[in-house]
């Protein structure tokens, strides 16, 4: 309770107090019938939302909070108590004021406490969430000891929350289990507006019991054994059986060996279709991981979404690691997302793999991952590696992170085989050979959206670690993948609630930092102000002007040797910077952040803005570039149709997730839409059936 006092209106005998309080409060449940209680709350229930009114009365005070409290989650805003008065002859409230927890404003003090001092102990600062709101509640004590509304004020200064995100409001926090209610959570996001479901029904206990039978998204499998899954390919198959009851476009396929036994399975979810629409751009394809007690590859696509944020685009458990088996799944990988090629494939270091990718993937540029080759070292160079000095492993990524011109890598190459004595080592002269396809100072102009990186914990790609591992059983593993997708997306839900309902705090006055903050999501918005901050204090000076274009020479004040070289053509506002960050991150870097200011380019050119890293990237794609799902009519016209009409659904799922009355308005309306299409396919049967017995009486009196 705040210890300051403040006279904010005459109110009889009695004190105000100003008090925050954002504490999670208990619902009251409005529903229940209570014989003390004077409301009628039929008749202030607008758009199926019960509303608050004046001279509403409430028992106590607690009920008067509770129900706000209601009323703002089905409304979606959060709400704090603001202040109350005191009695001044009993000291007993008797006026309390709730109000938008968005009311009012951060007090300057606050934002001064962050980002000073020494760079090393900077915290970012929180995002802005008060606004100035006017919403409030005020109610007052009657003589009788009830509460009635006597202030009220509904209109609001910011976006409400959607019912999918409310339940990160501070007030509404602990009303919700986020997991139990992820499935609603997920939809309104727009990755998964289908029949799509996270949790398994119940009948994913008795997966023993379930029978297997091939469906419309599976390839076809011939009866015949169960080889590399044992006694859990029963769980496994009925796992996907499930899932695609659940999921009408969930897709998934069999490789069978040559005596007609299961030997690797493929499969993707509805959620990951649309996403990979979205984020086609750069995919890994990881077989580190290893399940069951057969040591089977589990082997994940993945891609990384708007949030920097790793998304699943499919998995697949392998018979072998041969280069006809990775064939085999990236074709199917490949028709599951209508045959669009992703932009790069990031792998393993692999020669069975690398041919697979260039048989499949002709059109994507194929890079190794770095990550792979580092821990495979030790195992690849032999029993050599021991007899290494220590200093080994550092020196080598020194060499290949560090080298920022081919030359000075070539240099250090060299000059480390020669002091480890490594000239003549196979492994180290095949990496050597494919140094363009993973030694960052050749990789530098490849877009690699944040997934190029060295180290295992910070990497995107490790999306089911802590979930999946050589100890896994396939029994567990239809469980352990679902929970592993639901922290995912929960994830995803989170960073989609701070992007949209919160600010970031500006650290200039630069016009190009709050474009961006109103264009990125959170996360990138955070990366690209990291860049504006640290162009401050960066010198620019002119080295070359031929009219069209100038290039600049940018370095920091403290580090002047260190020097890196912008091209500017100022007319088409077109740059290019030595250091390649655009290139590679697609994030404007703060060399040439530094070189627009001195050449007064005060915004960010649209060429510079990359749809995939701002808030509405899947804003388009998830509707418009839904992938095909297999249906009964193999028709073109068929599929087009079907396609139609699926796109359609989800545009009124996601609609329909705006508000608690738009869902209802929703769900009534297909449900009525559903028993027009019924009747119709009834009267549809009944005239061919009609037609077919005119025609064949027609022929019989014609015979006759």
């Amino acid at each position: 309770m705040a210890d300051s006092y403040v006279a904010l209106e005459e109110e009889g005998d009695g004190c105000c107090v100003v008090e925050e309080n954002e504490n999670p409060m208990v619902l009251y449940d409005f529903r229940k019938e209570d014989e003390h209680l004077n409301l009628e709350f039929s008749q202030h229930v607008v758009g199926g939302v019960v509303e608050p009114t004046l001279d509403m009365e409430f028992i106590s005070e607690d009920d008067a909070r509770n129900f706000y409290n209601a009323y703002a989650k089905q409304t979606g805003f959060s709400i704090r108590v603001n202040s109350y008065y005191r009695s001044k002859k009993d000291n007993l409230i008797i006026s309390r004021e709730f109000c938008c927890s968005k009311e009012g404003f951060r007090r300057d003090k606050h934002s001064r406490k962050t980002d000073s001092g020494d760079d090393t102990k900077r915290r970012r600062a929180r995002p802005i969430t008060r606004e100035g709101c006017k919403a409030l509640m005020t109610v007052r004590k009657r003589e009788n000891g009830k509460w009635y509304v006597a202030k009220l004020e509904k209109n609001h200064n910011h976006e409400l929350v959607i019912p999918a995100m409310r339940h990160f409001l501070r007030s509404h926090k602990e009303e919700d289990d986020p997991k139990k209610s992820l499935n609603g959570t997920i939809g309104s996001m727009g990755v998964g507006l289908n029949a799509s479901v996270n949790v398994l029904p119940e009948d994913y206990n008795s997966f023993g019991k379930l029978g297997f039978a091939a469906q419309n998204n599976v390839n076809f499998i011939r009866r015949g054994g169960l080889s590399n899954f044992g006694v859990d390919a029963q769980s496994l198959l009925a796992f996907v059986k499930v899932m695609q009851t659940s999921d009408p476009s969930f897709y998934y396929a069999i490789q069978v060996d040559d005596e007609d036994r299961l030997s690797s399975v493929f499969w993707v979810d509805t959620r990951s279709r649309i996403a990979y629409n979205c984020f086609s751009d750069v995919i890994s394809f990881d077989t580190t991981y290893q399940v069951n007690q057969y040591k089977m590859p589990f082997a994940p696509f993945i891609g990384v979404n708007h949030h920097r944020q790793s998304v699943l685009f499919g998995c697949a458990l392998l018979a072998d690691e041969t280069e006809s088996t990775f064939i085999w799944l990236f074709t199917t990988w490949l028709e599951a997302m209508s045959g669009r090629q992703p932009g790069l494939i990031m792998t393993d270091y692999d020669s069975a793999i690398s041919r697979a990718v260039e048989s499949v993937f002709p059109k994507s540029r194929h890079r190794y991952c770095k990550r792979h080759i580092l821990s495979k070292m030790p195992k690849a160079i032999g029993h050599v590696f021991s007899s290494l000095p220590k200093t080994f492993q550092v020196e080598f990524e020194k060499c290949i992170n560090n080298s920022e011109t081919p030359e000075e890598f070539e240099s250090a190459w060299q000059l480390l085989l020669d002091k480890c004595s490594l000239r003549g080592n196979e492994w180290l002269q095949s990496l050597y050979n494919d140094r363009k396809l993973w030694v960052s100072t050749y990789v530098r102009d490849t877009f690699f959206a944040g997934m190029y990186s060295i180290q295992p914990s910070k990497s995107v790609i490790s999306l089911f670690d802590g979930y999946v591992n050589a100890g896994t059983a396939l029994q567990d593993l239809a469980e352990q993948y679902e929970r592993a997708l639901d922290g995912r997306y929960e994830k995803e839900v989170r960073a989609e609630f701070e992007t949209f309902y919160t600010k970031p705090v500006l650290k200039t006055p630069l016009p190009m930092e709050k474009q961006a903050a109103e264009v990125y999501t959170r996360k990138l918005f955070l990366v690209f102000q990291d860049e504006i901050y640290e162009s401050l204090v960066l010198a620019v000076k002119s080295s070359l002007d031929d009219g069209l274009s100038k290039t600049f020479e940018v370095a920091r004040f403290d580090e002047e040797h260190k020097v890196y070289r912008v091209g500017i053509n100022i007319a088409d506002q077109i740059a290019s910077c030595s250091c390649k960050m655009f290139e590679f991150e697609g994030i404007l870097c703060r060399h040439v952040i530094a070189v627009c200011k001195a050449t007064n380019i005060f915004l960010l050119p649209q060429h510079y803005i990359l749809k995939r890293w701002t808030k509405n990237a899947k804003e388009e794609a998830k509707f418009d570039a839904l992938p095909s799902v297999e249906i009964h009519d193999n028709s073109r016209k068929g599929k087009k149709q079907y396609n139609l009409l699926y796109q359609e659904a989800i545009k009124c799922a996601d609609e329909g997730m705006a508000s608690d009355h738009s869902f209802n308005v929703a769900l009534n309306a297909l449900r009525e839409a559903r028993i027009k299409i019924v009747s119709a396919k009834k009267n549809a049967i009944n005239v061919q059936k009609l037609e077919t017995a005119s025609s064949t009486h027609y022929t019989d009196d014609k015979t006759t």
